[in-house]
């Protein structure tokens, strides 16, 4: 049995929220900030911000939206940071903070850009088929 799905969202919510977060991530670092973070967003934020959005689909509320694709910031920056610094990376979990803060930001900055469905099955300006009668 599947589950109704009630957000949708295409490539422009998903690249346009990428493109803020990164863009936020990297104001305060400079350039290494930019470069860091749009590696570590191509290779490994972006998959795991899709696969929680597409994970929450069946999800009306879009507060639980942003906190899930701020938690897949924070493991994308924990991940990038352990791979960059070993096992120095606690020295610096204001920056595992941060992108958790930018990637939340970036999916909060594109919730009008999703489509929420009200109904299960049934989309916006279609409308809904006649019952079966006898």
């Amino acid at each position: 049995m599947s589950r109704p799905v009630r957000v949708t969202f295409g490539p422009g919510a998903f690249l346009a929220g990428t493109f803020l977060t990164v863009l936020v991530f990297g104001f305060p670092l400079g350039f290494p900030g930019y470069l860091y973070g749009t590696l570590s967003a191509l290779l490994l934020g972006m998959p795991l911000a899709l696969t929680a959005g597409v994970c929450m689909r069946p999800v009306r509320n879009q507060l639980l939206h942003v906190l899930a694709v701020g938690a897949a910031g924070l493991v994308t920056g924990m991940l990038t940071l352990m791979f960059i610094t070993g096992s120095h990376w606690p020295a610096m979990w204001g920056t595992v903070l941060w992108t958790g803060f930018c990637a939340a930001l970036g999916r909060a900055a594109v919730s009008g850009l999703v489509t929420v469905h009200d109904a299960a099955g049934h989309q916006p300006g279609v409308p809904a088929p006649a019952p079966l009668e006898p």
